[in-house]
């Protein structure tokens, strides 16, 4: 390997251990290969040109629109009312509370598709309510950032998004791939409670007063929230719309439901949701940008063919090398991000594996598997900061309470990485695959 890209990498791996902004670091690292490698310095114009071509694909459009149909959704209210619905479908149980946290995730992901959406929406009511009721308040804490990272692979998805467009792999064939892996994470998160909740003796917590005619308006009230990423769905898989013009859809039925149904979304809440959309849009074309980049470098630089040849001398079975990239993506997770991982290693990665014989949609559930359970890994995990704010507690209790979960989440990893059909069934059946 070339000394400019050990360089390079090194450069990108101090600046990130340091804590320096990770759009610095991407730029920064990128920018000094032009300055290093002997002959580049007087083409920085390739820096400019892959910096912009890497955001001018059309599917990236459809981040900010789902962020802004995420975030009309939750302005409306719609969070109380999945709440509700979780209620009235498990709160008689007992941990009543706790399931609901993980019920809630896994019917907000179909509106939001972000994790730390799911905490920052659905966490201050969920925390507030589990602890009211008499469970830890750390304890709920680690429930709601545990329940969360379901949102990125139960679709819409917008992780699963930027695989598609980093690899061009079918977006309706991931979505459909991540359906049955995020449900198995909610299940395993709710055996865990079921654990629990007896050997700790957790509360039930029934909606009072409960007769049809209740329930019937629970349902209605929040039947638009589910009714969202049906049409979504429905319509990418049957062709009607692309992934971007789904999104697009979203923004407009939020805005519907928001004006018409619900009558609460005021002018100044949409230019409040639109401010925040674009800081958070900003913040990630300006990661792929960069990471385009680095991508750019590395293909310069023949990584790939180098790995592919690597790989195999070394006479790596897939499922070695299935192993090794999963413990390599969660050792990641302590101190990268997850859209920073996807951007660097999707694209060099699934070649070399779609090679070996393994699916690039498989591999793609994959690796959003792993860098949403780097979300809750220590110490860089943002959701597990993101749930000590909403909640004001210390993160190390929250880390505490949630190996369990984070047990649990292995757990289906390791089912999804070695069962295929776990997530390729759903795409073969409507014949994405």
């Amino acid at each position: 390997m070339d000394y400019t890209l050990l360089v390079v990498i090194g450069l990108l791996l101090v600046l990130m251990i340091m804590g320096s902004p990770v759009i610095f670091a991407i730029g920064f690292a990128g920018m000094a290969y032009f300055f290093i490698k002997p002959g580049m310095s007087g083409m920085l114009d390739i820096y400019a040109h892959k910096f912009f071509t890497g955001m001018d694909v059309f599917i990236w459009l459809s981040i900010p629109l789902f962020i802004i149909a995420g975030e009309i959704m939750t302005a409306i209210g719609m969070t109380d009312r999945l709440v509700n619905l979780s209620r009235l479908m498990v709160g008689r149980l007992r941990g009543g509370l706790a399931y609901v946290n993980v019920v809630g995730s896994m019917m907000f992901s179909g509106v939001s598709g972000s994790a730390l959406a799911d905490i920052s929406a659905l966490g201050p009511v969920e925390v507030k309510m589990m602890e009211k009721d008499g469970y830890r308040k750390d304890f709920a804490a680690a429930l709601t950032v545990s329940s969360a990272i379901q949102g990125p692979i139960i679709p819409p998805s917008i992780p699963l998004i930027i695989f598609s467009a980093l690899t061009n792999t079918s977006v309706a064939a991931l979505f459909l791939a991540g359906a049955v892996p995020g449900l198995m994470l909610g299940v395993a998160q709710m055996a865990v409670i079921y654990y629990l909740a007896r050997k700790k003796g957790f509360p039930r917590n029934p909606i009072e007063n409960l007769t049809l005619g209740v329930a019937f308006h629970i349902f209605m009230s929040a039947f638009w929230a589910i009714f969202m990423p049906l049409i979504i769905l429905g319509g990418i898989i049957s062709g009607i719309f692309t992934a971007t013009e789904a999104a697009a859809i979203a923004v407009a039925y939020a805005l519907l439901v928001g004006v018409l149904a619900y009558r609460n979304l005021s002018l100044k809440a949409f230019w409040d949701i639109i401010d925040r959309a674009a800081r958070t849009s900003a913040s990630v074309y300006l990661i792929v940008g960069f990471a385009t980049i680095i991508s750019w470098v590395l293909a310069n630089e023949r990584v790939p063919s180098e790995l592919q040849a690597l790989v195999q001398d070394m006479q790596l079975e897939p499922w070695m090398l299935l192993l090794l990239l999963n413990l390599f993506f969660l050792i990641n997770g302590l101190w990268i991000g997850d859209s920073v991982q996807l951007l660097l290693f999707a694209p060099l990665f699934t070649p070399l594996l779609a090679s070996m014989g393994v699916d690039p949609v498989h591999f793609g559930v994959i690796m959003v598997l792993n860098v949403m359970i780097g979300l809750m890994t220590p110490p860089y995990g943002l959701a597990l900061y993101l749930g000590s704010t909403i909640s004001g507690v210390p993160l190390g209790a929250i880390v505490r309470q949630s190996v369990p979960f984070l047990l649990s989440n292995l757990a289906v990893l390791l089912v999804v990485t070695y069962v295929p059909a776990v997530s390729l069934t759903l795409p073969r059946l409507f014949g994405f695959m």
